[in-house]
């Protein structure tokens, strides 16, 4: 769980899905919220925002002074987080970021990502001790594998990041 009293998040929405849900969840969680990517209208969805443009994410974490910041896409399935420097992380390295944490917890059996996934990912997990396999591209085949291999962390460079621990498909928030 989040624990998130006395943050500063900044929150983009991507215009999309998520631009009423994102802030209300963060700040239930004890966060104070600046949001970007709030103002949908229909025609500006992940437009120069979300994961899929993180920059402007970035920028506002270091104008806000915030501790981080966390991008979603236009159908809030994706993720992609920003560090108070501005660093952006992929799905990639928030994918071995969890699976590190859980690792610690309980050993895994594997981690599933996709032939897209940075090669670094995978050396890095087996470093760990932890196995690798790749899906074709697509957070659907990534599902699949996990379900195969009864594991239970995967995802995409892109974002889409599954911990079936937790839900059954990917949600960015």
């Amino acid at each position: 769980a989040l624990d998130s009293r006395g943050l500063t998040i900044v929150v983009d929405a991507a215009h999309g899905a998520a631009y009423h849900i994102a802030e209300p969840v963060l700040h239930e969680l004890g966060a104070d919220v600046i949001s970007i990517g709030v103002s949908p209208n229909g025609m500006n969805i992940n437009n120069k925002v979300g994961a899929t443009a993180p920059d402007a994410l970035a920028l506002a974490v270091r104008a806000n002074h915030a501790d981080l910041g966390i991008a979603l896409d236009g159908d809030a399935d994706r993720v992609v987080m920003v560090d108070a420097n501005g660093t952006i992380y992929d799905g990639d390295q928030l994918l071995y970021a969890i699976a590190a944490t859980q690792h610690a917890i309980a050993p895994l059996k594997g981690v599933v990502g996709t032939l897209m996934s940075n090669l670094g990912l995978e050396k890095a997990l087996a470093k760990l001790g932890i196995d690798f396999s790749r899906a074709n591209v697509g957070d659907r085949y990534v599902l699949e594998q996990l379900k195969e291999r009864n594991w239970l962390y995967g995802g995409e460079s892109s974002g889409h990041i599954l911990c079936l621990d937790k839900h059954s498909t990917g949600d960015g928030m």
